[in-house]
């Protein structure tokens, strides 16, 4: 019952990252993504983390990302590539749905049970498909030790 509760879990939350990845599209999703990174990368290097300097240079940081991605939203929608923003939007969304599910999602609530070799639930499929495949090399890196076991048998 609980392994069904994963799949339930891993279906809902794709078709709600595919209306969220139509509705926001693929630059708004790329510079969100983006702010986080640069905005961690920028104040994990600033040299004074006493008070509110770190969170100040995060913010400041994140702002300055996500305001480059309004200037390329408003060139985007001036040339009319609305369709094309919202189809890469839901493919970028369903990318990084994909490696949150497989890396973090699965394993913390699959780590309470026991799984087995003849278990055929969705997130076995997609471990499999991902570790096997050549084609999606870049999500192998992302394979936790948990789910890469199950190639191997």
């Amino acid at each position: 019952m609980f392994k069904l509760f994963i799949d339930i879990f891993f279906v809902i939350g794709a078709i709600l990252v595919i209306w969220l990845g139509w509705s926001t599209g693929l630059v708004r999703t790329f510079f969100a993504v983006l702010a986080g990174f640069v905005a961690t990368f920028v104040s994990c290097k600033y040299p004074y983390h006493e008070g509110l300097g770190t969170y100040l240079i995060f913010v400041i940081s994140a702002m300055f990302v996500v305001t480059i991605g309004a200037f390329t939203l408003r060139i985007i929608n001036f040339f009319y590539l609305n369709i094309f923003d919202r189809i890469g939007g839901v493919f970028l969304n369903l990318c990084i749905w994909l490696i949150v599910f497989i890396n973090v999602i699965t394993p913390s609530l699959a780590s309470s049970i026991q799984l087995s070799k003849s278990d055929s639930y969705i997130y076995f499929a997609i471990a499999r498909v991902v570790q096997q495949s050549s084609k999606i090399a870049i999500f192998k890196d992302y394979m936790p030790l948990f789910l890469s076991k199950y190639q191997k048998q």
